[in-house]
């Protein structure tokens, strides 16, 4: 006898959360809908109404990553134009050792390029432009140099996402390791941008 459809109407979130757990776990090639269906308890043909394939499951997961780590990057005070560059790059890093199978997942593209899922695209740029935003307020406020915002941008996201790669790759040591490492490295890229290196010392202090 077949088995009953399954018409809960949180199966999409449970399937979402059993997956993040996978991924958590044992990375994203570990993950099947025909297994999560197994584990659900629903059949295969259930999830395939909410995901069209497992690609589509993965970019959900990555969604919801992009929208996690915006909004602690969002969380981060802007008051003061260095602390706030220091801290955004160390949320950056943070998310990443902390969530490192879904920093992967979120920015290895070879599983979801981009152009693939629009909505993926989106929450993204959504991520990235709250990066975009601190380096122009610091330009804007004449703590930087007036180079290109884009430009400026694109070093400090080079930078953070280099040391996350490395870090949970195994090529860094963690910050639990190593707490400073992450804020040095950031210091010598954000002071050598400065608009006026004489009052690097006075900034350093604050």
């Amino acid at each position: 006898m077949e088995k009953p459809t399954y018409h809960h109407g949180d199966l999409p979130l449970q399937a979402q959360q059993l997956a993040l757990d996978t991924l958590r776990a044992d990375g994203d090639a570990a993950i099947s809908l025909r297994a999560l269906a197994k584990q659900l308890g629903v059949s295969a043909p259930a999830l395939y109404r909410h995901f069209s394939d497992r690609n589509a499951l993965l970019a959900e997961l990555a969604i919801s990553g992009f929208e996690a780590l915006r909004n602690r990057l969002r969380a981060v005070d802007q008051q003061v134009p260095r602390k706030a560059l220091i801290n955004i790059g160390l949320v950056y890093v943070t998310f990443a050792q902390e969530e490192p199978n879904l920093y992967r997942l979120m920015f290895g593209g070879r599983v979801l390029p981009m152009g693939t899922h629009p909505r993926l695209d989106a929450a993204g740029k959504g991520a990235f432009q709250v990066l975009e935003d601190t380096v122009a307020r610091a330009r804007q406020l004449g703590y930087l140099k007036p180079s290109p915002v884009s430009l400026m941008t694109a070093a400090a996201w080079s930078l953070v996402h280099g040391l996350s790669q490395l870090t949970i790759d195994g090529h860094l040591p963690s910050e639990k390791a190593e707490p400073t490492l992450t804020e040095g490295v950031l210091s010598l890229l954000l002071d050598g941008s400065r608009s006026n290196p004489q009052q690097l010392q006075q900034d350093i202090t604050l």
